[in-house]
């Protein structure tokens, strides 16, 4: 009964890791984020790896800066609605009260979902 057991916890181990890839709809193919007086620019493209149309597409930024302080915003991308395999630019300026960025995170989603499973890098 232990192995049974045993194998049954390997077997969906495995199984999740191995469905992990087909969990994305997303990959940021590169993107920065840059400060700027008084705001932050985040700019990059994204490709859709999943087998459907994704739509109404918006890229949502939250930059945090000195002391925690946060600011963030998001924007519908220009060609909002991705086929499979499409890449699109995105572009998302956000204003801020402070002069420097600790770190920059970036999403995506669409009315629908409140996250599309996105794989993101680090910015350039």
């Amino acid at each position: 009964m232990k192995r049974l057991l045993v194998f049954l916890l390997v077997l969906t181990t495995f199984g999740l890791v191995a469905g992990q890839s087909s969990v994305y709809r997303l990959r940021v193919v590169s993107w920065s984020c840059k400060a700027f007086a008084r705001g932050v620019l985040v700019q990059g493209t994204v490709k859709n790896i999943s087998s459907r149309p994704l739509q109404d597409l918006r890229a949502s930024v939250r930059v945090i800066g000195p002391g925690l302080r946060m600011a963030s915003n998001s924007t519908a991308l220009q060609d909002r609605n991705l086929m499979p395999g499409e890449v699109a630019p995105f572009e998302v300026r956000i204003r801020t009260g402070f002069d420097s960025v600790n770190r920059c995170e970036l999403w995506f989603r669409n009315p629908r979902v409140v996250q599309i499973a996105s794989l993101v890098p680090s910015p350039r």
